[in-house]
Order: C-alpha cells, then sequence, then structure tokens
C-alpha cells in the first residue's frame, strides 16, 4: 500500500462511521483537513461545522472506529486485497452516482472500471432454464459484439451466478459486488466461481470491512453499488418483489439505463419484468441487439484489417447478380431480388443456396440476406 499506515487508518475509520458518505467526509475535509484531523476533533469541533451526522460527533464512536481501523490494516496487510478511498483516482468514479455513496471500497482483482462499458445482470435466486439460457445468450452477443465490455452481478444464487458463469465461459472480465468483507464468500458454493472470477480478469468488490458480519441488510445496501456501477442494468428474471426491482429502482435513481426481459404472464419470475416494463420503469429488451442499440454502444469491426477484397470463389453470372444486388441494396430479400434480376423465385431460392453452401451469404430473419465474406461489389461485375 502506498498510503501510510496512519492516513490508511484514518481514512478506513472515517468510513466505519454510520452517516458517512462522501458529502459528508468532502464538508470534514474541507473544514478540518485531514481524515487524521477528522477523527481526532473534539466533538465542539465537528458540531462547529454544522450538518454533520450526530452519530459522528461522539469521540468515544470515533475512537472505536479507529480501533477496528487498525485491525483492518493488519488484515490488509496479510492479502492481496486492496483498499480504494473515494478521492484516489482508480476509485470507480460511477459510483460518486449511488445513493449513499461509499467513501472506502476493498478489491480483490484488477478491471479498470474507469476505462470499461459495463453491465449489471441480476434477477432472481430462482433462475428458470429460460432466465439462464437468456442470460447466457445476452453474455455471449456482448461478449461477441462489443469491445471493452465488464459484467457486475452480486454472486448471489441464480440469475447473478449466471451472469458471472457466463462471462468466464464468453472471456469477459466480471465484477462481483458482495454484502460482506472479502475475506469470505457467501454462499460458500460459489467460492470456486470468486477464484475464477479474479484470476480471469475481473474483480470483487466491497465496501465492509473483514469483520462485517453477513445480513440481509447488508445485501440490500450493495444493491445501490451494482447499481451505480452499471452503465444499463438489466433485470432478467424477477418475481413480484425482490432484491432485483430494488437495485432497478436504484439504478434510475443515479442515471444508469434500465432494461428487462419480459417473459410469459403466467410465468411468477418474469412478473417483475413485466411491470418494470408496463409501468415504463424499464426498457424490453430480447436480445444484446436491443441492449447495444439502447446504449448506442460501438461495436466490433468484424472486418479484417487488410485488403477490403476477399477472393472469391468460382460463381456463376446468376450467383455474381444476385450478391451484387445484395450488396447494394440494404436490407434485401428475396421478392426484391426477383424484382431486381427478373429471375423466377425458385431460381433464386437455388442460387441462394448455392451462395449459403459457399459459405457467402446467410439468411437472416425476415428472409433477407447478409454477405459474411469481405468483398468489393465491382468485383461482382466484371
Amino acid at each position: 500500500m502506498n498510503t501510510d499506515v496512519d492516513t490508511l487508518t484514518a481514512r478506513i475509520a472515517m468510513s466505519m462511521l454510520s452517516g458517512m458518505d462522501t458529502t459528508v467526509a468532502d464538508r470534514l475535509l474541507e473544514a478540518l483537513g485531514t481524515p487524521e484531523a477528522v477523527m481526532s476533533a473534539s466533538e465542539a469541533e465537528l458540531k462547529a461545522i454544522g450538518d454533520v451526522p450526530k452519530s459522528i460527533v461522539p469521540i468515544q464512536k470515533r475512537y472505536q472506529a479507529t480501533e477496528r481501523a487498525r485491525s483492518e490494516v493488519k488484515f490488509l496487510n496479510t492479502t492481496s486485497i486492496k483498499p480504494v478511498w473515494y478521492r484516489d483516482a482508480d476509485f470507480p468514479h460511477r459510483l460518486l452516482n449511488a445513493s449513499r455513496p461509499p467513501v472506502m471500497i476493498y478489491t480483490l482483482g484488477d478491471v479498470d472500471l474507469n476505462a470499461s462499458l459495463t453491465v449489471g445482470i441480476v434477477g432472481t435466486r430462482h433462475a428458470t432454464t429460460y432466465g439462464n439460457a437468456v442470460t447466457e445468450q445476452l453474455v455471449n452477443d456482448l461478449a461477441a459484439h462489443v469491445d471493452n465490455i465488464v459484467t457486475v452481478s452480486g454472486l448471489a444464487y441464480g440469475i447473478d451466478v449466471a451472469a458471472h458463469r457466463s462471462s468466464l465461459a464468453a472471456g469477459i472480465p466480471t465484477v462481483g459486488v458482495l454484502g460482506h468483507g472479502l475475506n469470505r464468500i457467501y454462499p460458500a458454493v460459489h467460492r470456486d466461481v470468486a477464484g475464477r472470477m479474479v484470476r480471469q480478469g475481473g474483480m470483487l468488490l466491497s465496501d465492509y470491512d473483514h469483520e462485517a458480519n453477513v445480513n440481509g441488510y447488508n445485501f440490500l445496501a450493495r444493491n445501490r453499488l451494482i447499481a451505480a456501477l452499471s452503465d444499463a442494468l438489466v433485470v432478467v428474471e424477477s418475481g413480484e418483489q425482490g432484491g432485483a426491482l430494488a437495485t432497478a429502482r436504484l439504478a434510475a435513481k443515479c442515471g444508469s439505463r434500465v432494461a428487462a426481459v419480459p417473459g410469459r404472464v403466467t410465468d411468477v419470475y418474469s412478473a417483475g419484468c413485466n411491470r418494470l416494463i408496463a409501468t415504463g420503469q424499464a426498457t424490453a429488451i430480447t436480445s444484446a441487439d436491443d441492449l447495444i442499440e439502447l446504449m448506442r454502444w460501438p461495436r466490433k469491426n468484424t472486418q479484417p484489417a487488410t485488403d477490403k477484397t476477399t477472393a472469391l470463389p468460382d460463381l456463376t453470372p446468376d450467383e455474381r447478380t444476385l450478391l451484387h444486388h445484395i450488396m447494394t441494396t440494404p436490407g434485401c430479400d428475396n421478392d426484391m431480388l426477383a424484382t431486381a434480376s427478373g429471375m423466377s423465385a425458385a431460381r433464386i431460392m437455388t442460387v441462394m443456396i448455392g451462395l449459403e453452401m459457399k459459405n457467402i451469404v446467410t439468411l437472416q430473419p425476415g428472409n433477407r440476406y447478409e454477405v459474411i465474406q469481405t468483398i468489393d461489389p465491382a468485383s461482382l461485375l466484371t
């Protein structure tokens, strides 16, 4: 750690005070200068600042926090866990928009969250086959089409861990936001997933020290961090009530875009998503393409960086004609090909099957064709 022990101890102690957030910290530091001065100030000095939470004023509370912070510093010195102060350059700037932004977080792993696109993926702990499949497809397609993408979730049962596992399989970093210190993993059955997340370029993150108890309130509170870290928050499955819906509301408050995957009206764990969509609290998405368009994220350049012209296989005159029409007419389908070429529907079908077999075109929804090789249209006329 580059920060000296006394400063680090004072920073951690400040973070442990009830009622502390970045707004309060800024007010205290502006008046007193340093975290050490804040923690050693008299009660009269703190009261004189004005608009300071009463829970911070008692000198005994600050003494207790300092003692606990000393224990935390000793613990950190034995681990690879990194304490990050809210004024540090590598503090995730999105967290400053959170409800009650933390003044100190703890991280394990190495992800530059300030240089990444982030998508939070949350949902019920009782994920269905549908929910797991949607999560996997969403993550796979985001990995395939968007550079520098990072997923964020809470490492809980259900959709959360499905998002992390899918990210690991797709080879993209994934961040688990925990409701307890980084000295443990809860639920313990996800310890292996957590380890792989860190080893494969992801991160575990928490604003709780290692002595914090595991309780329900902490998990609800950590949802504000998931919400704030996410450029877009996607709710895949949720019942009428649940932590995912609370996270969605928090995301909207801090300026993140909220999306939800619709489901059948008879499905219990789609009820929450359908409600978010129906009430305008979330945009309905059914694919990664929908999310990419919603966020206006740049797509990966999948074209070769070398010569734009790919050597063509041996093509018949009819194949060249239809291929030229497809490449020069956006959204070209069979009817458009028939009008432009004068060929019969049967002939067009035969020719297009040939082009598909040569791996030159592929059929898209709506009977529209897409060229999957890099070809100069002018070369088709020679």
